[in-house]
C-alpha cells in the first residue's frame, strides 16, 4: 500500500476531480463521508468551504491523500475494507474522523485499486488540522495498516519487481568478465538512481536516507579525508559501488547535504509554525474561555439580582400586609370601643309625669 498526500488550495477544484465530474465513464463511487454532502461536487464543495470559513486565513486548506494498494490485491480489497483503512489513517495521523469533514472516494479507471481521500484542514470547532511532517508520517502509517490488515508490503512488492525485471540486455551479451562487471555496475547505478529519485527532498540526513533505501538492498557509505572530513558518498547493490558523482551531480555528498539542510530549515520552520499555530488556538480557546466564564458571571449575578429583587418585593408584600392587618385591628378595635361606650351611657326615662 502506498500513501500520497498533498497540501492544495481549491475544495471546487478537487471535489470535481475525486468526484469526476468531466469523466463520468471512470465510475467514481463515493465511499463514505463526514459532515459533506456527496450528491454533487458542487454541494460537496460549499459544505467544505463552510467550514473552511471559520479559518480565512489559511491558504491551503484542503489535505488530498492517495491511498493505492497493489493489483494483486484487487480481489482482496473490499469497499468495507478500504472504507475502515481510511478511517484508521486518519487516526495514525491524529485526525478526528467524527470532528472533521472527509470524503472518500473508490476510482476504477486503473487496474490497482485506489482511492482518493479529502480532508479538511479546518475541524468543526474551528482548528486547523496540522500537516506538519505529514509525508512522512503517511509512510509510517502504510507500514501500521499494512500489517494491520495482512496487505503485501510495498517494499516487497518493489524488490519483486525488480528481481522479476531480469538481466538487462547489456548483461545478457556481456561475455567477458570485464563486459559483465561493466553491465552490472550500469544495471545497478539504474536501480539505485530511480531508488534515490523520490527521496529528493524528503530525507534530513544521510542516516535517514539510509534507512529509507536499505530495505531495497541498497547502502550508503561515506568516505573520509585522511582529516576526518567528508569527501564523497557512496551507494553500494549487490557488491558494485557508485559514487554519487557518477548518478549526476545532484547527488553528490555536498549536494545532497545541501538538500538535507533544506528539509531541516523547512522542518523546523514547520514546527514553529505548528508551534504558533497550537499557541494561537490555545490563545483563542483560553479567551472563549474567559468570554464564557464572564457570560457565566453576568448570568449569576443578574440571577442574584433578580432574586434580591424578588425578596425585597416579597419583604413589601408581607410589610403592607401586616399594616393592612395592623389598620384593620385598629379599626375594629376603635369600633368594639365605641358599642361599649353606647351601652354604658343610661338611657333618659320619659314617663309621664316627669
Amino acid at each position: 500500500m502506498i500513501i500520497k498526500p498533498k497540501i492544495n488550495k481549491s475544495f471546487p477544484a478537487m471535489c470535481r476531480y475525486v468526484l469526476q465530474v468531466k469523466n463520468p465513464e471512470k465510475q467514481a463511487e463515493v465511499l463514505a463521508t463526514y459532515g459533506v454532502r456527496s450528491d454533487s461536487a458542487a454541494h460537496m464543495a460549499a459544505d467544505f468551504d463552510a467550514v473552511r470559513a471559520m479559518r480565512p486565513g489559511l491558504g491551503k486548506a484542503v489535505m488530498h491523500v492517495i491511498i493505492a494498494f497493489p493489483a494483486e490485491e484487487k480481489g482482496k480489497v473490499t469497499d468495507k475494507m478500504i472504507t475502515n483503512i481510511v478511517r484508521d489513517y486518519l487516526k495514525e495521523m491524529e485526525i478526528s474522523s467524527a470532528n472533521t469533514q472527509w470524503a472518500a472516494v473508490r476510482h476504477t479507471d486503473k487496474d490497482h485499486p485506489h482511492v482518493h481521500l479529502l480532508v479538511n484542514r479546518v475541524d468543526l470547532d474551528g482548528q486547523t488540522v496540522s500537516d506538519s511532517f505529514c509525508r512522512s508520517r503517511s509512510v509510517d502509517a502504510a507500514k501500521k495498516l499494512e500489517k494491520a490488515y495482512g496487505l503485501v508490503i510495498a517494499d516487497q512488492v518493489g524488490q519483486k519487481q525488480a528481481r522479476e525485471i531480469g538481466p538487462t540486455p547489456a548483461q545478457i551479451k556481456a561475455i567477458t568478465p570485464k563486459e559483465k562487471q561493466s553491465a552490472d555496475w550500469s544495471r545497478a547505478r539504474q536501480r539505485i538512481g530511480s531508488a534515490l529519485l523520490p527521496c529528493k527532498g524528503v530525507q534530513g540526513s544521510f542516516a535517514e536516507l539510509g534507512e529509507v533505501l536499505r530495505p531495497q538492498g541498497i547502502g550508503v557509505e561515506l568516505t573520509q579525508r585522511k582529516g576526518g572530513s567528508r569527501l564523497g558518498v557512496v551507494f553500494v547493490l549487490d557488491g558494485q559501488r557508485v559514487k554519487g558523482k557518477q548518478l549526476g551531480t545532484e547527488f553528490t555528498a555536498d549536494k545532497l547535504q545541501e538538500g538535507f539542510d533544506q528539509v531541516q530549515v523547512a522542518r523546523r520552520q514547520e514546527q514553529q509554525k505548528a508551534a504558533d499555530q497550537k499557541a494561537a488556538d490555545q490563545k483563542a480557546a483560553d479567551q472563549k474561555a474567559a468570554d464564557q466564564k464572564a457570560a457565566d458571571q453576568k448570568a449569576a449575578d443578574q440571577k442574584a439580582a433578580d432574586q434580591k429583587a424578588a425578596d425585597l418585593k416579597a419583604a413589601a408584600d408581607a410589610y403592607s400586609l401586616a399594616k393592612l392587618g395592623e389598620s384593620y385591628g385598629q379599626v375594629r378595635a376603635k369600633a368594639q370601643q365605641h358599642t361599649k361606650e353606647q351601652h354604658r351611657t343610661p338611657s333618659r326615662d320619659l314617663g309621664i309625669g316627669d
